[in-house]
């Protein structure tokens, strides 16, 4: 497995053949046959600016390769034998105290620990990250101590020190990383690790030096270092320096009765104090109101305004009255919506700092409301919304203007707000169903609405919602007439404030839109319990993968009331979202009632699941670099071969569709970018890991499941999925050889479908009877739903 440190790198695969890397912040890709690559030799990537560090490691069977930054240079070095350093070599500063044992630096990135003997005691591997390292070594040394810690070794490379000491009671040896790094310092301050539990802090001016044991710092309480007669030597100053230990930041600073350290609380150093509001014209924000620090020294000290980082200066707070002193505390940062435009990044957190670097975060109070939206305001084509994150923290969101930000739109949420308290049926549920965005009408929701219509003598108001311009809202107009409510109007916003239950095969705010900053909509979108229908049976992709961390119980901001599975190995996969078997119900999807297969279909289908890791090579016209793409055309290929090629369907995945499509022009006829018709016309479905092949075998379709990358996709899903050789309810094949000569097996066989196959399908659906529909039906009326 390799090991990423460092973002900047995006691996696109690896392997013990390969390695193809893909460098987001500046669209260039990298790929090596690593028998091309010379051993203890590193080769120069690019230039970028960053601190010495490693980026990125993967150890094969023909040695270690890193990925690293030396002097601003990115770096490949495949190490063959970590004795025989490269000509690029990071110079540790290692010092030894003891005779019996030392640190030695073994290769580009370790640390040997040996015995006087020069045998091993142990080893660092990859010392330059941010990954810890604090373990111990039973080993009986001879001091001359009455300590119980006696410092052995200290090793270290910019930010990074290894400390190496001795417990006299435990008799063994302990290996500690401390991360170090110094933000700004005063010529007159060292600051020096001493052990893995102290600094040693240095006042040149009176030649004092006071040990601190940083591990002991309480966050709410500073360290006095030196007495008040020390402040002489530093006027007019407030914060002297400003280090981080182990991603913990310390200040050293200036009271009024001596110089102090406090941890990670800047706001109790600088005594920041604000009462601000905001208002927006058509190109600018203005922040204004009483805006100060109260610390020693530090009055209009930190008044400029940043966004995202240091790197980002956006504006000056402007104090018109600085010279009287009852306002001189009160005025404006003047913003620049021109200034907002950073990159593609939609969020961004305000700082407050020196004019140097932030020091802390933008607060309008303290401390700030959560999620909580300021203002937002139309810049062209783009929305910038100022509000509060669910940290507190004041952050800008920049994202597509949409309807619902219009003045008219707003006035129609304002109006609803306040007449639903005046309208709302208290003794009948009202349901709100729609899909995605509102914008269609042909899922589970759809389904289930249709039921609902159909039954008599429900008891609840029940509505969908559609938009005007979708191609289904004819059809769905003329049959269900004011029951089918228009998105975007003065209903549609009504209709959501009166909710008692969303019933979707999509999350919550797809009643409206998939990012919504209207606080008292947003509120009431979270608030409302959702019966979620889903899209397909969740028994495929893993979902303890780090893009599905958003739908677990425990991050998800939604009200997620009850989700539909289809059977108890589907639960499983929700148990490891942290969800309990009260939140599901046991119904099948109701989607798959209607789930049909053309008379006339004899189609191919082939649907590689999405790959999210080669998004970067997609949007940078660097397509044919996927594995992606790579994979689709050898299918192609080899299907043209054997003379399938005209029955063969391509499904790409509809973030992928369009570049498929226009990358592959000769192979257009065989593309579909529409995947509910291709499954009508598949009698084979083939895919790796994309739920839609439980449809397709719902349907009909003979299933095969594709693996020749599967331990390419494992590495990149960061996790096993469900689905593997013991339960998969279809053949498993490892090659386009085997791939094909399987197609070939169930065309012979009638596409019939082995009884061990349908028998694990039975596992993973356990229901074939078309009544999916009415037991959601069934349920929504035992919970008194409908």
């Amino acid at each position: 497995m390799y090991k990423i440190y460092n973002s900047i790198i995006e691996v696109i695969d690896i392997n013990q053949t390969d390695i193809h890397l893909f460098i987001k912040n500046n669209g260039l890709s990298f790929k090596w046959k690593l028998d091309e690559l010379e051993p203890n030799k590193s080769l120069h990537l690019f230039d970028y600016e960053i601190r010495d560090q490693l980026i990125m490691e993967y150890t094969s069977d023909k040695g270690y390769f890193y990925i690293f930054s030396y002097e601003s240079k990115i770096y490949l070095l495949m190490e063959e034998d970590p004795t025989q350093f490269n000509e690029i070599k990071w110079e540790f500063n290692i010092e030894n105290f003891h005779k019996d044992i030392y640190v030695k630096q073994y290769g580009l990135a370790k640390f040997e620990i040996l015995n006087n003997q020069h045998q091993q005691v142990a080893i660092v591997d990859s010392f330059l990250n941010s990954d810890p390292v604090d373990y111990n070594v039973e080993l009986n040394l001879e001091v001359n101590s009455e300590e119980r810690f006696i410092l052995l070794s200290k090793a270290s490379y910019g930010i990074y020190h290894l400390v190496v000491s001795y417990d006299r009671i435990t008799e063994s040896v302990n290996i500690y990383k401390v991360l170090f790094d110094s933000i700004t310092t005063h010529p007159n301050i060292t600051v020096n690790i001493e052990n893995k539990n102290e600094i040693l802090i240095y006042n040149k001016k009176t030649k004092q030096a006071v040990p601190i044991n940083f591990q002991k710092l309480n966050i709410y309480k500073p360290k006095m270092v030196f007495e008040k007669e020390s402040l002489k030597d530093f006027p007019n100053e407030n914060i002297l320096a400003i280090y981080v230990i182990n991603k913990a930041r310390y200040f050293i600073y200036l009271k009024s009765f001596g110089i102090f350290i406090a941890r990670s609380n800047p706001l109790k150093v600088t005594q920041h104090r604000a009462k601000l509001r905001i208002f927006g014209t058509r190109s600018h924000f203005y922040i204004y109101g009483r805006f100060t620090h109260h610390a020693f020294n530090s009055f209009q000290k930190y008044d400029y305004l940043y966004l995202r980082n240091s790197d980002h200066k956006v504006t000056k707070f402007y104090r018109p009255f600085a010279s009287i002193k009852f306002f001189k505390r009160y005025g404006y940062f003047k913003i620049p919506y021109s200034s907002l435009e950073i990159d593609d990044r939609i969020h961004n957190n305000f700082f407050v700092g020196n004019s140097e670097r932030i020091i802390h975060n933008l607060h309008f109070r303290r401390p700030d409301k959560k999620v909580k939206t300021y203002i937002f305001r139309r810049n062209k084509d783009k929305l910038n919304v100022v509000r509060t994150n669910l940290r507190g923290n004041i952050t800008l969101t920049v994202l597509p203007f949409s309807q619902e930000y219009t003045l008219k739109d707003r006035i129609k949420i304002k109006a609803a707000k306040w007449i639903s308290k005046w309208v709302k049926d208290r003794k009948r549920n009202l349901n709100l169903f729609f899909e995605k965005k509102s914008n269609k009408a042909d899922e589970s929701a759809f389904r289930v609405y249709e039921k609902v219509m159909d039954e008599k003598g429900i008891e609840s108001h029940n509505y969908f919602i559609l938009n005007e311009e979708s191609e289904h809202y004819p059809y769905m107009k003329s049959k269900y007439g004011k029951n089918i409510i228009d998105k975007y109007s003065f209903r549609h916003y009504l209709s959501i404030f009166n909710a008692d239950y969303f019933i979707s095969s999509e999350i919550s705010n797809h009643v409206l839109s998939d990012r919504l900053y209207i606080d008292e909509l947003r509120k009431k979108i979270m608030s409302v319990p959702l019966v979620f229908l889903q899209h397909g049976i969740m028994f495929a992709k893993p979902v303890d993968n780090p893009m599905a961390y958003g739908f677990h119980k425990d991050k998800t901001a939604y009200n997620v009331y009850k989700s539909v599975i289809s059977s108890h190995l589907e639960a499983g996969e929700f148990r490891k979202m942290n969800y309990e078997d009260d939140d599901l119900i046991l119904t099948g999807l109701a989607t798959f009632d209607y789930a049909k297969m053309d008379k006339t279909a004899d189609k191919i289908a082939f649907m590689p699941t999405y790959r999210y890791w080669e998004e970067g090579l997609i949007y940078n016209n660097e397509i044919e670099e996927t594995s992606y793409y790579k994979t689709i055309l050898k299918i192609i290929k080899e299907f043209e071969k054997e003379g399938l090629a005209d029955r063969l369907l391509i499904v790409p995945h509809n973030k992928f569709s369009e570049f498929i499509y226009r990358n592959m022009p000769e192979y257009k006829h065989m593309i579909s970018d529409n995947p509910s018709e291709a499954l009508k016309q598949a009698k084979i479905f083939i895919t790796d890991y994309s739920s839609a092949i439980y449809d397709a075998q719902y349907r009909g379709a003979y299933p095969i499941f594709y693996w020749e990358e599967k331990d390419y996709l494992i590495r990149q899903y960061k996790a096993i999925p469900p689905v593997n050789e013991e339960n998969a309810p279809g053949p498993v094949v490892y090659s386009v050889g085997g791939l094909l000569n399987q197609v070939k097996k169930a065309i012979e066989n009638n596409y019939e479908v082995e009884e061990e196959y349908r028998y694990k399908y039975s596992l993973i659906n356990h229901f074939n009877d078309n009544k999916n529909t009415d037991r959601i039906i069934d349920f929504l009326k035992s919970d008194k739903i409908i």
